[in-house]
């Protein structure tokens, strides 16, 4: 296994001969691609088989068991100050839509379909992508624009392919509604709770409370209230770990009811305080 750390990206080669390695990754948004071989992907007690050419999204903080007898696979990681710049540079461009799917994808889209692409050739390109960003790592470009192009290319490629595989699945039933419009609006609005309660968002899209609930949570495993509240701890976190900006106004920023709120609900589903939580990533830099 060899790697280099450019700018928070990671990349790595790994080669399996018969013994397992298992992934887990801190990293906002992290691939493993199957350059060649095959073998089997354990993860949350389930038991996915891989080939040559398949590409898997790894969430944060999640194990993935890769078991193979000749598999060669390269990891990819994106820090989330990685994303934002592409985001920055994307409105400053044009609107890229699909890089604001990339919350989502993180979070609700990774190994359970076995692979992202639904589209040849994507498929084919975003092996060519990921080959040379690989070389370019290893090779220790100093011409860092190619691999960031690549990277930005390689994200827009899987979410698109997402997007499509969803739509395709929309158009069997004409009074299903996409999840992808109502992530990117929750993500839009959080820190507008008039506009992200079940009911007036079920209003926003036209559809009744009772199913827009039963939907959401057969489309994402959890309930609407369990994303938005997850959602919103998320960016608490990054506040805590990026920002000096104080818990209070963190709390009124995202809509909580007070700071002790706040600090309540990030203990009961963190395991840790919002202080403990920012010292800990301050010793960690």
């Amino acid at each position: 296994m060899k790697g280099l750390n450019l700018e928070g990206i990671k990349v790595k080669k790994i080669q399996l001969k018969g013994e397992e390695v298992i992934l887990k990754t801190k990293s906002f948004l992290s691939f493993v691609y199957v350059v060649k071989g095959k073998g089997n992907l354990l993860y949350d007690e389930r038991s996915i088989d891989f080939t040559e050419g398949k590409l898997f999204i790894i969430p944060q903080q999640e194990s993935y068991h890769f078991e193979s007898e000749n598999a060669a696979l390269i990891t990819i990681e994106c820090p989330i100050e990685f994303i934002n710049k592409i985001r920055l540079e994307a409105d400053r461009i044009e609107s890229c839509e699909n890089l604001y799917k990339l919350q989502y994808i993180s979070n609700n889209y990774h190994a359970r379909a076995g692979c992202v692409f639904r589209n040849k050739s994507d498929e084919g390109f975003a092996e060519t992508l990921i080959l040379q960003i690989a070389e370019e790592f290893n090779n220790k470009a100093e011409d860092y624009l190619i691999i960031r192009n690549c990277i930005s290319i390689l994200l827009n490629l899987i979410a698109r392919n997402i997007i499509q595989s969803e739509t395709s699945d929309l158009q069997e039933n004409k009074k299903a509604f996409s999840i992808m419009k109502i992530i990117t609006y929750i993500q839009q609005h959080i820190k507008d709770r008039e506009k992200t309660g079940l009911q007036a968002i079920a209003e926003h899209f036209g559809i009744s409370g009772n199913y827009f609930g039963e939907y959401f949570k057969q489309q994402t495993g959890i309930s609407y209230q369990d994303y938005v509240l997850d959602y919103r701890l998320k960016l608490v976190e990054t506040y805590l770990k990026y920002s000096s900006i104080r818990l209070s106004e963190i709390a009124y920023d995202l809509q909580f009811s007070d700071e002790s709120h706040l600090s309540k609900l990030f203990k009961k589903y963190r395991g840790i305080t919002p202080g403990a939580y920012r010292k800990n990533m301050k010793e960690e830099k």
